[in-house]
């Protein structure tokens, strides 16, 4: 029988209780104990865990300690991005009159997060637009969706993981990584040059190197490591509100994250802010 429930919250054992996770799915296969699939509550992991590794967690306390981890994120970014006016009261001024952002689409494994990241959007005046999709269905409908919204930006994410002790060569060793491969190509197959569509790949852990060689202009994660729930889109609002005439750098852009290099990395890429 089932200890947990879809929704509640959990910490691991295993892992000293170190991060917040969502229970998304009960798999009991007719085993003794169950076990669970897993969300980040904050990072974009996704994990699978033994009922008896698991801790369940006050959900309150948890989502007010994701408020407010979520609100800093969102004030360091505001401080880090200097293509913006200065924020008021914590949001962004209008843009300088006649100045277009550049668009975005954002696919997102996690309907929570996407809602989370159309926000930031909006908050900085983006034309944004979003799609929930589970990430080994993003491949199938992000040209259709490139076709339909014609972004500047798109941005595939959701949730991966690496498996403990695995090859980080080895793509079999990620959870969804080969998800976000495919994304990348299919996007880049619609639009070729990295100056005219900017691309951002990649949730926690991911397979850095391999969604990079297919195409992307930004990815997740060269050093293995979690990713916060906003990054992805700190990233794209980044090239957004840059000049066109202007160059956001690798540096630049982790500059922005609350992940850093570690967590965010890419390649010198063109603004899309049309003055």
């Amino acid at each position: 029988m089932s200890n947990y429930r879809i929704g509640d919250i959990v910490t691991r054992k295993s892992y000293g209780g170190d991060i917040a996770f969502k229970v998304v799915d009960v798999i009991d296969q007719g085993r003794s104990k169950p076990s669970y699939v897993l969300k980040g509550l904050i990072y974009r992991i996704m994990v699978d865990a033994d009922d008896d590794d698991l801790v369940q967690q006050d959900s309150r306390s948890a989502y007010q300690s994701m408020y407010r981890f979520l609100s800093r994120a969102e004030k360091y970014a505001f401080a880090s991005t200097r293509s913006r006016t200065r924020p008021v009261f914590g949001f962004p001024m209008l843009l300088k009159p006649r100045t277009r952002a550049g668009k975005i689409l954002q696919l997102d494994g996690d309907g929570e997060f996407l809602e989370k990241c159309l926000y930031h959007y909006r908050k900085s005046n983006i034309a944004a637009f979003g799609r929930a999709a589970a990430e080994n269905e993003q491949p199938h409908v992000i040209k259709e969706l490139l076709q339909r919204y014609r972004p500047d930006i798109v941005v595939a994410t959701g949730h991966d993981s690496i498996k403990k002790n695995a090859d980080k060569n080895n793509l079999n060793s990620y959870k969804n990584s080969r998800y976000f491969i495919q994304s990348v190509m299919e996007a880049r197959s619609y639009e070729p040059d990295p100056d005219k569509l900017c691309i951002f790949a990649g949730a926690c852990q991911s397979f850095f190197e391999g969604i990079m060689s297919a195409g992307a202009n930004f990815a997740s994660s060269p050093g293995r490591i979690l990713i916060n729930a906003l990054d992805p889109a700190l990233v794209g609002e980044k090239v957004s509100l840059t000049d066109f005439r202007k160059v956001v750098t690798p540096q630049q852009a982790a500059s922005v994250t609350i992940s850093g290099r570690e967590g965010i990395w890419g390649i010198d890429t063109k603004g899309r802010m049309r003055v």
